[in-house]
């Protein structure tokens, strides 16, 4: 990601002073020294202890962002930023890019073809820049720096330090090891760097097409005023389950919701279901070319990527079979459902990007326990164990389960803020550890769990549950975490990359855009170039839209909500 500096020197002018009174001369003379002291007092700050920088590109995004359009989609009203700006050195591969920023996608709800023409260029993040920072320190890992280009020195660049002095990195199904061992972040870092994949807030309201990504696992669910059935109940913007009376809770069966990663259209994930037999007077030369599949030895129909509407329908067309037209039904809407891939709506749709199963993910959600002596559970799994969280209300204690076994491998001490209060709980599968924190503080340890490589990432990777309580659960946000990709690369990613002293290997959020590390000619940061670490979004903006009569013009207005401090 490029910076450019934001500095500005004003020319000083010949001022001539008529003859005045002595008391003019007084006041004229204060004013010029206080200007002087001004202008050395900002010339010594900017010089010994921070400078401002503006982001051009688009590698730390959504963390951080370049030069962009902040788009809202159509359908679900979930605000995105869109770059218009990427870090690239082939002229080729820049225009590529150029052409595709036309049109976005949602990352929420995966609405695409989103016209960009009328949405104006917003200018990107300027950082306050601490010089002094590494006089007496070292950078530490997931720390973001600003440095200079080693390429080209009067160029300065921030990214985010994954390697430091003496190591030997290397990138792996989007993890960083180093010397064979698998770097964890804490759940500070994990929230800082923490990626929007769905939040259940912005659903679309008026599009038959969608379908919600959060559903009770039995039936389906009404508004609670208007229904006695059992389990969850849709409730707003969130459920509602109704068993605080339950004499005996825990002998109660847990009632679910899953998380369903519900696309639109696209992926690369094979989806299968039983059929007995493809219909005899069906000749496969006159099924179109979608990418159905029949196996007779396994008796499945299969496909790859979510099937359009417009094939079910030709192919519904072409027989009647009921087994047939039941397994294809079902194949279209199993075909659906696909597990969290490394999706940036901040990019272009690349043709030949192909998206990366990721695993590590966060839920978010606002929880209420009214009443009972039950439990809410948090159950993620990385697609053969689950990883279970249990808040138990009726012993005051939150328990970690591993796999089918009711033995707590972890136990934290109750928040007293779920006893009256409304406080967001944070689950978290992200490095191969569990973390849980309560309004942003964790109530237990962080607990290793070990994911096999050869597991498929899930397609309904977390789900939330309860029984024997009266509890609402609401602003659902599920987040997952940087994949680091190794297409186009040629450090740390086929075999480790040994760092010398004083060299830091540094790459960048946005991983499929970001030029760092990965691919320079020379990988490493040497210590030497180090211009310091950012420490707050000073100056972030807005466009705004000023129109006098038949004239238009577009302003920065200032976005005081995305001023913040880095860690």
């Amino acid at each position: 990601m490029t910076l450019n500096s934001d500095s500005r020197d004003a020319p000083v002018l010949p001022v001539t002073i008529p003859p005045v009174d002595s008391d003019r001369r007084g006041a004229v003379r204060s004013l010029c020294e206080s200007l002087i002291s001004l202008f050395v007092a900002v010339l010594l700050f900017r010089t010994f202890l921070a400078e401002g920088y503006m982001i051009s590109t688009g590698s730390m995004a959504p963390c951080l962002l370049g030069f962009h359009k902040q788009v809202e989609c159509p359908k679900c009203k979930q605000s995105f930023p869109f770059g218009v700006a990427y870090d690239t050195d082939a002229p080729d591969e820049a225009d590529e890019l150029l052409r595709a920023r036309s049109r976005a996608v949602c990352p929420n709800c995966g609405q695409s073809g989103i016209d960009l023409s009328d949405v104006p260029r917003n200018h990107g993040d300027q950082l306050l820049v601490n010089k002094q920072a590494y006089v007496y320190r070292s950078p530490n890992r997931w720390e973001i720096i600003v440095f200079r280009n080693p390429a080209k020195p009067t160029e300065a660049y921030v990214k985010r330090v994954v390697g430091l002095p003496g190591e030997q990195l290397q990138v792996n199904e989007g993890d960083v090891y180093v010397d064979g061992r698998l770097m964890r972040k804490t759940y500070e870092q994990q929230r800082a760097m923490r990626i929007l994949v769905h939040d259940h807030d912005h659903r679309p309201t008026r599009d038959p097409g969608f379908q919600p990504h959060w559903r009770p696992a039995v039936g389906d669910s009404v508004d609670p005023s208007e229904s006695e059935e059992q389990g969850w109940q849709i409730d707003g913007n969130g459920f509602t389950l109704h068993e605080g009376n339950t004499r005996r809770p825990k002998q109660q069966l847990y009632q679910w919701v899953d998380y369903r990663h519900w696309i639109r259209s696209g992926g690369l994930h094979d989806t299968s279901v039983p059929l007995e037999e493809w219909p005899v007077d069906l000749e496969a030369s006159k099924v179109p070319p979608v990418g159905l599949r029949y196996d007779p030895q396994l008796k499945t129909l299969s496909c790859t990527g979510a099937m359009a509407a417009s094939s079910l329908k030709t192919i519904l067309e072409l027989n009647d079979d009921p087994p047939f037209q039941t397994a294809l039904r079902q194949l279209y809407e199993e075909s659906h459902v696909a597990p969290v891939t490394d999706n940036y709506g901040y990019n272009p749709v690349d043709g030949g990007a192909i998206p990366n199963p990721v695993r590590d993910v966060m839920l978010s959600c606002r929880i209420q326990i009214e009443s009972g002596a039950g439990e809410f559970a948090v159950q993620m799994t990385d697609g053969t164990r689950n990883f279970t969280v249990i808040l138990d209300a009726g012993h005051h204690e939150v328990r970690l389960l591993i796999g089918d076994s009711d033995a707590a491998v972890a136990t934290g001490d109750w928040p007293p803020a779920l006893n009256t209060g409304e406080p967001t709980l944070e689950v978290s599968v992200i490095d191969q550890q569990m973390v849980v924190a309560v309004d942003g503080v964790p109530i237990m340890q962080p607990w290793p769990v070990d994911f096999s490589p050869e597991t498929t990432a899930p397609r309904s990777a977390v789900r939330f549950g309860g029984r024997g309580l009266d509890v609402h659960v609401d602003q659902l946000k599920l987040f997952r975490d940087v994949y680091y990709t190794s297409t186009r690369a040629r450090n740390g990613v086929n075999r480790p990359y040994d760092l010398e002293d004083e060299e830091y290997f540094v790459m960048g959020d946005n991983s499929p855009v970001s030029h760092d590390s990965r691919r320079w000619d020379d990988a490493p940061v040497h210590r030497s170039l180090l211009l310091g670490k950012p420490f707050l979004v000073h100056l972030p903006s807005k466009p705004g839209r000023l129109r006098i009569g038949n004239y238009e013009m577009h302003l920065r207005i200032p976005d005081l909500a995305r001023i913040r401090f880095l860690k």
